[in-house]
């Protein structure tokens, strides 16, 4: 009897540890946080001249906008981010309440990007707020826990309803924690129930240089190959091209190579800021960074193929 209890109390203990482990595997991820976010979005509306491009870009960088403290949030259609060719279409804050604003620019060619409130990850299912057409409320119709490249992150999503009959009547996109709307980072869901012809999603998402988030599978319904560029460009797979960086973590030289001659190499600080550019014309390059500051840096290589990009530590 005394070995039943015995077995009994210690089925219990591991239970509670097991539980306990797995509580701890997923841990919530806010959208405005340290490092360099990268956004490559996609908007499209019946009208062909409305398909266009969006990259946005997020920054450490500080602005007051009407007594609050944002995050600068950029837009940009070249293939690297550079903060001083990139437009500052104003910024992002999170609050402690989960909760994402912006602020800034109202958007380009056919798409309206709403101020004020673009995500509440505090709400539950069954939760509903307001649209800014009075006739329509959202409502949080699910949230499941997902894993996106080895990160645990909850999933909303979210559709809308007449206030007078309370029935679903579309779905207006998935929040992602961490990432935004996996229809774009500042998609109009209310635009979509006026008009029912716009429409997008978020091709990618990187986060300090690397690739977090993917939508593979709306990607190639668009014919668009890699991630990281914008039209007219396109990026060879890093496999493909068997790029090295080494040493890496690096001190005093990073040395690179390529299985495809390169035709010049640009180093991109986190911030975003140019702090090389060399031609090459060679397959190998080596690099002299002792006067670089410790950090993360990308570096893009553009090579006969297409162009590459590779992250490294200068420690």
């Amino acid at each position: 009897m005394k070995v039943n209890v015995y077995s009994f109390v210690l089925g219990i203990v591991i239970s509670l540890c097991s539980l306990s482990v797995n509580a701890q595997e997923y841990q919530y991820i806010p959208i405005v946080k340290p490092g360099l976010q990268i956004w490559t979005t996609f908007f499209g509306s019946e009208s062909t001249s409305g398909n266009h491009y969006n990259r946005f870009a997020l920054t450490d960088e500080d602005t007051l906008i009407e007594n609050e403290t944002y995050k600068k949030l950029y837009w940009f259609q070249d293939s690297v981010f550079n903060s001083s060719t990139a437009e500052c279409i104003g910024g992002l804050r999170e609050n402690s309440q989960k909760q994402v604003f912006y602020k800034g620019k109202q958007g380009y060619n056919f798409e309206y990007w709403p101020n004020g409130m673009l995500y509440d990850f505090s709400l539950s299912v069954g939760d509903t707020f307001s649209s800014y057409q009075m006739s329509y409320k959202h409502i949080v119709r699910s949230i499941d826990t997902i894993n996106i490249n080895g990160i645990q992150r909850r999933i909303f999503n979210i559709g809308a309803v007449y206030l007078d009959i309370d029935t679903t009547i579309i779905e207006t996109g998935n929040w992602i924690e961490g990432i935004g709307n996996d229809q774009g980072l500042l998609y109009n869901m209310y635009d979509r129930l006026v008009s029912g012809g716009s429409s997008g999603y978020t091709r990618c998402y990187e986060y300090n240089g690397e690739l977090q988030y993917h939508d593979s599978a709306r990607d190639s319904l668009h014919g668009f190959v890699g991630c990281s560029s914008s039209v007219g460009l396109s990026t060879i797979e890093k496999d493909k091209a068997n790029i090295f960086a080494y040493p890496n973590p690096a001190k005093e030289d990073i040395n690179f190579s390529c299985s495809f001659m390169i035709k010049d190499i640009e180093i991109y600080d986190i911030m975003g800021r140019r702090v090389y550019q060399k031609e090459v014309k060679d397959y190998s390059k080596s690099i002299d960074i002792s006067s670089f500051n410790k950090g993360i840096y990308i570096a893009k290589l553009n090579t006969e193929q297409g162009l590459v990009s590779k992250k490294f530590i200068v420690e």
